[in-house]
């Protein structure tokens, strides 16, 4: 029992060489160098392989345009915020100019005054109406 201990503390502590490649497992040898592929399991499951395939593409290409659509949907709300700011700037603007305060004072610019008496409804008759019009 002490010996076979020792033996496996021997081959634990043995120093490995500078110079010596990992070995790799038989199967990824086989898949890096395509030898699978001969084989007649594969040859056999190939259209399954080649399915799988095409959902891995169709799956990878979907995700791109997921990424491509919510781009789009970011950039169109950041797009709406702007336009929703330059909104109500522009009609704080409006409401400022339309105060009659403002509007008195730009008329007073351009030469003319505000009237200080208030506008009179004038009265018309039917028959007067009738006289009035042409033939």
């Amino acid at each position: 029992m002490n010996r076979l201990r020792e033996e496996q503390q021997e081959k634990a502590h043995k120093p490995k060489k500078a110079g010596a490649a990992p070995k790799l497992p038989r199967a990824l040898i086989g898949v890096l160098n395509g030898s699978f592929l001969t084989r007649e399991n594969v040859l056999r499951n190939m259209p399954f392989i080649l399915f799988c395939a095409g959902l891995m593409l169709a799956a990878i290409a979907y995700g791109y345009h997921t990424e491509r659509v919510a781009s789009r949907i970011d950039k169109g709300a950041a797009a709406l915020k702007e336009q929703r700011a330059a909104y109500i700037s522009a009609r704080a603007e409006l409401e400022k100019q339309e105060q009659q305060s403002q509007v008195a004072q730009r008329i007073h610019d351009i030469g003319l005054d505000e009237s200080r008496v208030a506008p009179v409804k004038i009265g018309v008759d039917d028959e007067q109406l009738d006289e009035t019009r042409d033939p």
